[in-house]
């Protein structure tokens, strides 16, 4: 045992105690959520957003201080970055597309890359913990916005995140074919297995992914519907014969 960490394989043993605390921890955020009183709920939504700006620091400060800041990997334009930002500014000002964007974005793609993380190395490695604290938490945020009762997504809430996420696509896609990045891995696949292996090569993985999204984006949307339309009809009318 040299106490090096181990190379990292999706769904074993500490990837998957891993998700197993991120699943406790989402349970008592829907309970304070839900059941909380509002100083525990203000409180709960700080503490949110106080870790992913930890998160922030924790991942830029030490490597400015290593000079190892570079254009190419560094910049926050990955989805998962875009998507941290929207969930910081919704915990410190809740806006309706802001929070919109956390929730369809995240539900997606957050919870698909921790799912099949792009890591090379496990626990205790500091890539491994950064990569859970920001997606772990991107998640738990994501939870407390549909926890709470004021979180409903409005009218064409698809075709906006649709037209977001398109957005966000053309702008980075761009970049990255005049700067040879691949931000978003848009210009290629991860290096690491992941779903973008079952979608075809490039382009075509990211017409898949186009599909794949609006089909995410109508389930997440679903049970909202179902709620309206419940509310619309009322309870039910049991009669008594007299």
């Amino acid at each position: 045992m040299n106490g090096l960490p181990s190379a990292f394989h999706a769904f074993n043993a500490q990837h998957i105690i891993t998700l197993g605390v991120i699943s406790i921890a989402g349970i008592l955020v829907v309970w304070v959520a839900r059941k909380g009183t509002s100083l525990q709920r203000k409180g709960l939504r700080l503490f949110l957003a106080f870790l992913l700006l930890g998160y922030a620091a924790c991942v830029y400060i030490p490597q400015g201080i290593r000079h190892a800041l570079t254009w190419q990997y560094s910049l926050p334009l990955e989805l998962c970055n875009l998507i941290l930002i929207a969930c910081i500014i919704a915990l410190f000002r809740p806006i309706r597309i802001i929070t919109e964007i956390a929730y369809f974005l995240g539900g997606g793609g957050v919870l698909q890359a921790t799912l099949t993380p792009d890591l090379g190395q496990g626990f205790p490695s500091w890539d491994f913990i950064l990569f859970f604290w920001g997606h772990g938490v991107t998640l738990l945020a994501i939870i407390f916005f549909i926890s709470g009762r004021e979180f409903k997504p409005g009218k064409g809430s698809i075709v906006r995140v649709m037209i977001a996420l398109n957005v966000y696509a053309l702008i980075v896609g761009t970049i990255n074919a005049i700067m040879g990045w691949n931000y978003g891995y848009l210009c290629q696949k991860p290096s690491r297995p992941s779903l973008f292996d079952l979608m075809g090569p490039w382009p075509w993985y990211l017409l898949s992914t186009e599909v794949i999204a609006l089909v995410i984006f109508l389930i997440l949307d679903l049970p909202w519907r179902v709620l309206a339309l419940s509310k619309r009809r009322g309870p039910p009318n049991y009669r008594t014969r007299s």
